[in-house]
């Protein structure tokens, strides 16, 4: 293992992150064409968060210091058609000049002049310096990456760093190399644009692993054109997507998309043809947003927007034991239960609708650990944020919505309604949302508004209907952290997405779907996995039907309602615990049911 010293510290950040980290889903536009000219594609953000930016318009490097909105220094020069850039801990700017002049130039901080310091016959998509002070260059059009010691005074002494100089998939090649990354056991990691996939080149290796894309080990997302990638701290990757305009990243639970998953545009949560990304000191991240010819700037959430609900991954095949266990009967939940939310510490939350209780278990308990009274009648759902406080759907009769507040243990009316609330839900960004059947909509506020009447429209025209900006009868609701919405729309018998700020809604289950895999009746509870596939409360079929790679089935209560273990009457809502294993509201039976996941069906997820 290579030893780093002192004089070798990184130039360039690479957070820790939580298990979960989250960026908000709408960037801000860092600079726009007027300073970075067209096609902007090289960005570096230093450990001091100096921000630069090539600007293949008028050929300069555009340099931002930390808190500075406007350009603190320009620098011209004479390079042409910059695709990367490179800046060492002392300050040092490596740039590509490889398209028209064959070269990589560097900007020597100390006497601010230009030299040339590499020769190359291809421009450079990528660029970078190890802690031995190798220079490296990722060829696109050579389907080659080539180094060479910045100590040695030959300049033509470039050796193959990876990739046979001939397009190819296999494991020594590379088609339409991008960027780059050298970590500091030399091992280098290759965007591999035209073969849709990332490649780790060991120190000393000339054939590649495929690390992310479909032929890797562990496929768990699909890349179209990588061409950035950046390593954490814990060396998870975070990839630009550039044929999918969006940015992924991998973690404990696998890959995910983080930004832009929507399809591109040029609204501030998309992005078009992006090239390369670089993080600051905080987590948050810089994108060279080419075809919109800006950079924006994707805030990292801070750690009190932790998610408090669960969303296992799973693998393709995941099954559950179809025999539910029934972890509470009517004695303890009242008639008709309907609310349920179990939280990422395990500990599960249900409204009796039968003596105005909240009732909780901790995890493992079998017996209810706390009961809370409450001035609440008939709830239909709730939620509970990370921090404890509990969202109490109270508006059949009283037209509110209350919050229990954990640390002083009382209530609190949150938001005024003309509808009870079949769903509610708690975004990233303090939004409450409540849907409302009897008014075919859903609605949200601003939870840190002091008006509790300041309602604003989320999804659905208050008329029933089934157009796309439509609702009928909505139910369940989840918000992502794309703050994208979707609703169980019940007598539609669909599930519709609301991407973020869009009043038409996408179907993306029920037959008029995109890609119909199921038939759904009345569904009334949608909930998301960590990879984003939907799990359904199908109520009017008794059952609960689920999403992956290989789409839409049934999980269990799949052959008719009943009362036996493998059976649900009227199920109305569902909760993950950490462990997968799924709890439901059985309404018709009051009891709330647990099915255990199989884990011995897949492996370890």
């Amino acid at each position: 293992m290579q030893i780093v010293n002192k004089d070798d510290a990184l130039s360039f950040n690479q957070p820790t992150f939580s298990a979960k980290p989250i960026w908000g889903s709408n960037g801000i536009t860092f600079a726009n064409q007027l300073i970075v000219g067209q096609d902007p594609r090289a960005i570096f953000v230093n450990t001091n968060n100096t921000v630069y930016v090539a600007n293949q318009e008028n050929s300069t490097i555009v340099i931002w210091q930390e808190k500075s909105v406007s350009p603190t220094k320009i620098i011209p020069g004479n390079f042409a058609e910059s695709y990367s850039l490179f800046v060492t801990s002392n300050g040092d700017i490596y740039i590509d000049d490889g398209e028209e002049n064959g070269r990589v130039q560097r900007w020597s901080t100390e006497t601010n002049t230009f030299a040339t310091v590499m020769n190359v016959n291809s421009s450079c998509s990528g660029l970078f310096v190890d802690i031995n002070d190798t220079l490296y260059c990722s060829m696109y059009d050579h389907y080659q990456v080539v180094k060479r010691s910045l100590n040695d005074a030959v300049m033509t002494s470039n050796r193959v760093a990876a990739g046979t100089g001939s397009p190819g998939s296999a494991p020594n090649q590379l088609k339409y190399a991008a960027g780059i990354f050298v970590d500091v056991n030399l091992d280098l990691y290759v965007a591999d644009c035209g073969n849709h996939r990332v490649q780790l080149f060991q120190s000393g290796e000339l054939n590649g692993i495929t690390v992310a894309g479909n032929t890797s080990p562990n496929p768990t997302i699909t890349v179209d054109c990588p061409s950035g990638i950046v390593l954490d701290a814990e060396k998870y990757l975070f990839i630009v997507d550039l044929s999918t305009s969006r940015i992924i990243g991998s973690g404990l639970n696998g890959f995910r998309c983080l930004v832009g998953c929507y399809g591109q545009g040029s609204q501030s949560n998309q992005l078009k043809d992006p090239f390369s990304l670089s993080f600051d000191r905080a987590g948050n991240i810089f994108v060279t947003d080419r075809s919109n010819n800006r950079i924006q700037k994707f805030l990292l959430m801070n750690d009190s927007f932790v998610l408090s609900f669960n969303q296992p991954k799973f693998c393709p095949n995941a099954t559950w034991n179809f025999n539910g266990i029934a972890f509470a009967n009517r004695s303890i939940v009242g008639q008709w239960p309907r609310a349920i939310f179990v939280n990422t510490n395990n500990t599960i939350y249900v409204a009796n609708r039968e003596n105005n209780t909240i009732v909780i278990w901790h995890e493992q308990s079998v017996n209810p650990a706390k009961i809370i009274p409450g001035n609440f009648t008939e709830p239909n759902s709730l939620f509970v944020t990370s921090n404890g406080d509990i969202y109490i759907d109270d508006s059949e009769k009283n037209g509110r919505v209350q919050k229990w507040i954990a640390e002083t243990n009382v209530f609190v009316t949150v938001m005024n309604v003309n509808s009870s609330c079949s769903g509610l839900f708690v975004d990233i960004n303090d939004n409450l949302y409540c849907s409302m059947p009897n008014r075919n909509q859903v609605v949200k506020r601003s939870l840190n508004d002091p008006l509790t009447t300041s309602n604003r429209v989320a999804a659905g025209i208050g008329i029933g209907g089934s157009a796309s900006n439509h609702l009928n009868l909505p139910r369940g609701i989840f918000v992502d952290v794309n703050l994208d919405l979707y609703v169980a729309d019940c007598y539609n018998n669909r599930v519709q997405l609301f991407q973020s700020k869009e009043s038409n809604g996408i179907t993306v289950a029920g037959s008029p779907s995109l890609h119909p895999a199921i038939t759904l009746n009345c569904p009334t509870e949608i909930i998301l996995d960590a990879e984003k596939y939907l799990f359904i409360v199908d109520q009017l079929h008794g059952r609960i039907v689920g999403s992956s790679l290989n789409g839409f089935r049934c999980l269990f209560g799949c052959y008719g309602k009943g009362s036996q273990s493998n059976q649900l009457s009227n199920p109305s809502s569902l909760s993950f615990d950490s462990y997968g294993n799924i709890f439901v509201t059985d309404s018709l039976n009051h009891r709330i049911q647990k099915f255990l996941s199989m884990k011995d069906s897949c492996g370890k997820y």
